[in-house]
């Protein structure tokens, strides 16, 4: 994942303290797709990356407040 510009963790930051169900939405649609990859039959690679990216995001906009702290 390319590095987020310190504005860019700050504005997560914000949108994330403000609104907690957006990381209840994206910790939801993670495991929705985990629990997807098991059963994957056609194109498996495809659902795997889909699950790394959303794995990435996820961490991202957790820490986005630990992270705009720092900076």
């Amino acid at each position: 994942m390319i590095r987020p510009d310190p504005s860019v963790v700050k504005a997560l930051s914000v949108a994330v303290r403000q609104h907690p169900e957006l990381l209840d939405w994206l910790a939801t649609w993670r495991m929705h797709e985990l629990e997807q990859l098991p059963s994957a039959i056609n194109n498996a690679a495809l659902m795997q990356g889909r699950c790394q990216v959303l794995g990435e995001i996820y961490k991202l906009a957790k820490e986005s407040p630990e992270l705009a702290a720092k900076s």
